[in-house]
């Protein structure tokens, strides 16, 4: 039986004002628990990955990051067990839950056992968008799987996150498999593709993401796909 106490979830789920959601992370290096879930990232991740500069400005993050990583793993993959524990969770909260995001640090779907783990997720809460950026579409087998399992469920926003290192070749192809993308790196842009500017990072909109209905959130808001440019950080 799984055993995650109140307060662990209190720990994995943080309130992210920035974006106004609800918001889980996970250790994108080693730990001293834990093995990094960033394994799909760039070289480009490596230069300019923002929070590698949080984690020297507040060295506490590793810790947490660490504790989050154990809590992530204890989840199951049983739809009921998330209408069991997850349901009442978020409805004691007072900030809205409507919307939520994986992951504002780290990678959501380091192997085959997250994507069923945010499948089990998105269909105990049909009506809570999971806002979902990933770069696990590097993976020829968890792109599939994701294709397969997640991308069908129309409460999950999913994004291919994207950067300069992406070429054309790849991002044609997310776009003719169905993928919104998330795109970073190049304030220009990326070549050829029209984008939907970010209002969040270009205008500095704070708390937008909890109401926006276009880019990142256009599959599961409106029905389309999209391609966004986020501002660099």
């Amino acid at each position: 039986m799984t055993t995650v106490t109140v307060a662990e979830l209190n720990d994995l789920w943080r309130w992210c004002e920035d974006i106004g959601q609800f918001s889980t992370d996970r250790p994108i290096n080693d730990t001293k628990n834990h093995e990094g879930s960033c394994i799909h990232r760039t070289p480009f991740c490596n230069t300019t990955c923002y929070n590698i500069k949080l984690y020297n400005i507040y060295p506490n993050m590793h810790d947490r990051d660490d504790r989050c990583e154990t809590i992530w793993q204890k989840l199951p993959t049983d739809v009921e067990w998330y209408v069991n524990n997850f349901k009442p969770f978020f409805e004691r909260k007072k900030k809205q839950t409507k919307r939520r995001r994986f992951m504002t640090r780290g990678e959501a779907i380091k192997d085959m056992v997250d994507v069923y783990r945010i499948r089990a997720m998105a269909l105990a809460e049909p009506n809570v968008i999971y806002w979902l950026p990933t770069r696990a579409w590097q993976s020829k087998h968890l792109k599939a799987l994701i294709e397969l399992e997640l991308m069908p469920l129309k409460n999950i926003a999913l994004n291919a996150s994207t950067d300069p290192t992406t070429t054309s070749e790849e991002y044609a192809m997310l776009q003719q498999d169905g993928w919104n993308t998330m795109f970073y790196g190049d304030d220009n842009g990326f070549d050829n593709v029209k984008m939907f500017p970010c209002p969040k990072t270009f205008k500095g909109i704070k708390g937008h993401c909890s109401i926006c209905k276009g880019g990142c959130m256009s599959q599961a808001t409106i029905g389309k796909r999209s391609d966004t440019h986020l501002i660099e950080h």
